[in-house]
């Protein structure tokens, strides 16, 4: 399955609805994901549907995301050729969280957060750059309006866009502009309706399975990082000075998205916003299936997390209907 998301095949994206179903099919007849009537959109407030249109809205998110941060490292050129082994990363990635399959808050943040990055890989050292801050910011504050741990991000957003583009003062001001305008736009909606911003996503501290999930998918996950910045060292000695500021955003987004996850699971005893790791995780995690010498045991570590991923609804569910 590696071998055939490696290529340059765009066939294989119609794979991911199928990976993405099975899993939702797993999950439906052994429970071990609790699906939820309410969904926490941050700021927008918390809001009570069907499970089951919370379900295929969470589902369709997944594939958008997968697909968009996948075409997104396609038309930057992060690898020598088209590939598609970032989308099934992320999918497969994801499936370890309660928000892949119902929708929170914090799963359509991980959309904005990829507008986001599209809009400053476009940015460009010499070229004017005012759009793109503004838009990028502008997606990010949509993020943090869902997902309520963002709005501590914008040192990070500032960050992100010196990265490439020289300081200039007018653009600094359109990114606190930008982030800014959803968020007050949410704070407003908060106060008129008169409402509390609900900082838990959810219970899942009562759940220990989940938490063990947490262990076991981040130790693979630092196995496989390792080898990727192993891999990422020798491709970026080739590559040009644009790919290696984009992968420096990527690291800033890492980096990020720990300190959230750290701060979130000291406070709430939650893993759930660890998940905004699986954006930049399932971008660098690729490079090291690319290596002649890490490919191989890459490609069995990955296969035995897929294969876990599978089990572990056999094995650990509280109950099933097979």
């Amino acid at each position: 399955m590696i071998r055939l998301f490696l290529e340059n095949r765009i066939g294989v994206l119609f794979l991911l609805p199928v990976i993405i179903t099975i899993y939702f099919f797993l999950n439906y007849h052994t429970g071990y994901y609790l699906p939820s009537v309410e969904v926490n959109l941050g700021l927008w407030n918390i809001k009570t549907l069907d499970v089951t249109i919370f379900s295929l809205i969470s589902a369709f998110l997944i594939l958008v995301n997968a697909v968009g941060l996948n075409i997104l490292i396609n038309i930057n050129e992060f690898f020598d050729k088209n590939a598609y082994i970032v989308s099934l990363l992320y999918v497969v990635t994801m499936s370890f969280y309660h928000s892949f399959y119902s929708l929170n808050g914090s799963l359509i943040a991980h959309t904005f957060i990829i507008l986001m990055l599209y809009q400053f890989f476009k940015l460009k050292q010499n070229i004017d750059g005012r759009a793109q801050v503004f838009n990028g910011a502008l997606f990010a504050g949509v993020a943090a309006t869902f997902f309520p741990p963002l709005l501590i991000s914008l040192p990070f957003i500032i960050t992100m866009v010196l990265i490439i583009r020289p300081f200039y003062l007018r653009e600094t001001f359109l990114c606190i502009f930008g982030f800014g305008t959803p968020i007050i736009f949410a704070l407003v909606y908060v106060w008129t309706s008169n409402t509390e911003i609900n900082w838990m996503i959810l219970d899942d501290k009562t759940n220990s399975q989940l938490q063990t999930d947490f262990i076991v998918s981040m130790v693979v996950f630092a196995v496989l990082l390792t080898l990727s910045i192993f891999s990422l060292s020798a491709r970026l000695q080739k590559s040009s000075i644009r790919l290696k500021k984009q992968i420096q955003i990527i690291w800033v987004l890492i980096i990020l998205a720990i300190f959230l996850g750290v701060v979130d699971f000291l406070f709430f005893k939650q893993i759930e916003r660890f998940s905004l790791l699986m954006i930049p995780l399932s971008i660098l995690l690729s490079y090291s299936f690319y290596h002649k010498n890490y490919g191989i045991v890459s490609s069995v570590v990955f296969y035995l997390t897929m294969l876990y991923s599978v089990l572990k609804f056999f094995i650990f569910s509280p109950h099933h209907s097979f």
